[in-house]
């Protein structure tokens, strides 16, 4: 009798300005394979009063990401991992739980990106980021720590100025490219 292949679950993360599609995309990712989803966002709104708030959402971001892992779960984690200590961390728990790891990077085209930010109803959450003027000086006080090298074969960039079944079918494709019957359903590995 054959040993059954080892499974591997995935670490997939959103990587994304705000307002480009990484919460709908993820959303519609999460249900259409029945996985579980981490917001960043969710998180940061319960510990808003906290000092740290934003350190503290992720931290408990990547810690639920980790135990999804070490269950044999595979995730979606959604947060701008804005910064390379971000991908860093993600690199290093998929490592830990041998999981795979994909970033998935929405972009919009500079029209359609403004008009969403600028269509952001202000009562959806008092921490995300409303108006063009306002992301431009987020960008200013970032200085490009976004633009930060990711392993291509951890990267995946989406425009997501399509319809998001077309980013679905997208991200459903590069899974498949890396065995994605056997990486997201172990019970089909069983002899």
């Amino acid at each position: 009798m054959n040993a059954a292949p080892s499974f591997k679950p995935w670490l997939i993360t959103m990587k994304g300005h705000p307002a480009t599609g990484k919460s709908a995309v993820a959303e519609a990712l999460a249900q259409r394979l029945r996985i579980p989803l981490i917001d960043k966002d969710d998180i940061k709104d319960v510990v808003l009063g906290l000092p740290n708030a934003n350190e503290l959402a992720y931290a408990v971001m990547w810690q639920i990401a980790a135990t999804q892992l070490a269950l044999g779960l595979s995730v979606i984690a959604v947060s701008p991992l804005s910064y390379p200590e971000g991908y860093e961390r993600a690199c290093e728990i998929a490592q830990r739980h041998a999981a795979r790891l994909l970033v998935v990077e929405t972009v919009l085209p500079e029209a359609e990106w403004r008009r969403r930010l600028d269509a952001r109803n202000p009562a959806d959450s008092a921490h995300k980021i409303r108006g063009w003027e306002a992301m431009q000086a987020m960008l200013r006080q970032y200085a490009g720590c976004w633009q930060y090298p990711i392993n291509p074969a951890h990267h995946l960039v989406l425009d997501t100025s399509a319809p998001t079944t077309v980013s679905v079918e997208r991200i459903l494709a590069r899974l498949a490219a890396n065995n994605l019957d056997t990486a997201l359903y172990p019970e089909k590995d069983l002899p």
